[in-house]
């Protein structure tokens, strides 16, 4: 019987369905791809430079097409001619802005770029961005060096189509984390086109905190002078400190947590010292000057607390305020959360004080590899959510931190949740004028986040305190920074 002409031919049917098994086939493979790219921590370097390399077209294009804006820049070459003049008293280095205000490594910072860049002010601004690009870039490799140190790598399979299984590297902190530090216009601002200081602090801030989470003995040396420096540059460097106490006690001990705050005042000494503290005059001038506790903030600048009225923002009340709800939550933060080990933070004071040469945590370098950088970073968030004003620049203190700290519990587990904080803190820094709603949302989220984080479980298995009992179950066993924590019950 011949075939019907309707029926067509099976090689003809394998040849039709041959291109939508292929196409199905690109579809998956270039998905697995992408998520390999994001997520798998063999691929962290590569999307990280692929981010750095769009980042640098990104910034030379907004350093041609957008126009510089005059802000500070102006005043900070007017306080070094004033100080290249021999001008020894630090309140009277006077720019157009008022007297500098900052520590002294910032006057010799701007003072290299007035003598090392182009005479003409046009051309030194513009040779200037290009500098500041530059400092764009380190931080941003250096935050990627940071998010990648406290990833710890976790291998899964996974299945791909008929290929079989598939060894996947992931990380506790994945690579998908940086590209939100991509997209911010108000950064991007604030290196680029208004040149602030503040990013001079933060590069220095980073190098340090990268240097320390390799948790060596010349890591914790190079990232306490590094942070010194960074104190140097700019006060607000201090929102650290609470957190960096807790860390150098628990990994260095007391007595060199006493060796470490002694090195960071000698530096804070030394560095003005050859200009500004000749007579008892000049040093008082420098540090009321540099370190002024007391400043006022004017109400149109602040971000953060638009929707407080006026004359209860400049009251001394809402300032206490503040200040007693910082330390409230900094003391939440060293009981509950810095310290993930049986008795948490009195179980590690009283090591501290019977065995002060010894790190207050016998374990210490068995702690979650993710554990220095949260500490440090949600000690910065406390003293920004409860700070008694923001201005624009300021989103520089912390915007490298933020989708560490959501990741960290900030967003609770849920992702959405995560996504909506993140873009409502750069909704309220892209508002200029701040606005009562966008003071509120950024207030909002910070107040979330740090929820979050404190009532977020702790990561890993809880240490022993004691190192006999940890000698006991594992004699002869050395404890590196990569070995896995003991799970066994403490006597």
């Amino acid at each position: 019987m011949p075939p019907s002409p309707l029926a067509r031919p099976a090689n003809e049917a394998d040849s039709s369905a041959a291109p939508k098994s292929r196409s199905s086939n690109l579809l998956e493979q270039g998905w697995q791809l992408l998520t390999e790219l994001l997520f798998d921590r063999r691929y962290f370097w590569h999307l990280t430079s692929l981010l750095l390399l769009g980042e640098l077209v990104l910034g030379l294009l907004i350093i041609k097409y957008v126009p510089y804006t005059k802000i500070d820049w102006e005043a900070y070459m007017q306080h070094v001619e004033c100080f290249l003049k021999g001008e020894s008293d630090y309140s009277r280095l006077q720019g157009e802005t008022g007297p500098a205000v900052y520590p002294a490594l910032f006057l010799y910072v701007y003072t290299a770029l007035y003598k090392l860049l182009p005479a003409d002010p046009d051309a030194r601004v513009r040779a200037a961005q290009y500098v500041f690009l530059g400092m764009y870039l380190a931080t941003f490799a250096l935050v990627a060096g940071i998010y990648h140190a406290a990833g710890s790598t976790k291998v899964t399979t996974s299945k791909v189509g008929a290929a079989g299984e598939r060894r996947v590297s992931t990380s506790t902190y994945p690579q998908a984390l940086l590209i939100p530090l991509c997209l911010s216009k108000r950064l991007h601002s604030i290196y680029m086109l208004r040149l602030f200081n503040d990013p001079v602090a933060m590069l220095l801030l980073y190098a340090g905190v990268f240097a320390i989470t390799h948790r060596t003995s010349m890591g914790w040396t190079v990232g306490i002078a590094l942070y010194s420096l960074a104190l140097g540059v700019k006060m607000n460097i201090l929102l650290f400190l609470p957190g960096l106490l807790v860390l150098l006690v628990q990994y260095r001990g007391l007595v060199k947590t006493i060796g470490a705050v002694s090195t960071m005042a000698v530096v804070q000494i030394l560095l003005p010292a050859a200009f500004f503290l000749g007579s008892a005059s000049d040093a008082q001038a420098y540090f009321s000057t540099a370190f002024d506790f007391s400043r006022q903030f004017m109400y149109k600048w602040t971000v953060n607390w638009r929707f407080v009225p006026e004359d209860v923002f400049l009251s001394k009340s809402f300032a206490g305020w503040l200040l007693w709800h910082q330390l409230l939550f900094l003391v939440g933060f060293a009981l509950f959360k810095w310290s993930p080990v049986p008795g948490g933070t009195p179980s590690v004071i009283l090591n501290a004080i019977s065995k002060p040469t010894r790190a207050a945590i016998a374990q210490a370098y068995s702690l979650p590899r993710h554990h220095i950088a949260p500490v440090l970073f949600s000690s910065n968030l406390i003293g920004i959510a409860f700070a008694r004003s923001l201005h624009y620049q300021f989103h520089s203190w912390y915007f490298h931190q933020i989708p560490f700290l959501l990741y960290s519990g900030g967003a609770w587990g849920n992702f959405p949740l995560g996504m909506a904080l993140w873009l409502g803190i750069e909704y309220a820094w892209a508002t200029y004028p701040s606005t009562n709603l966008s003071s509120g949302i950024l207030s909002v989220a910070h107040a979330v986040i740090l929820l979050g984080l404190l009532l977020s479980p702790a990561s890993g298995t809880k240490l022993s305190t004691s190192g006999q009992e940890h000698a006991a179950s594992n004699a002869g066993s050395r404890i590196t920074g990569t070995a896995q924590m003991d799970s066994r019950k403490v006597r």
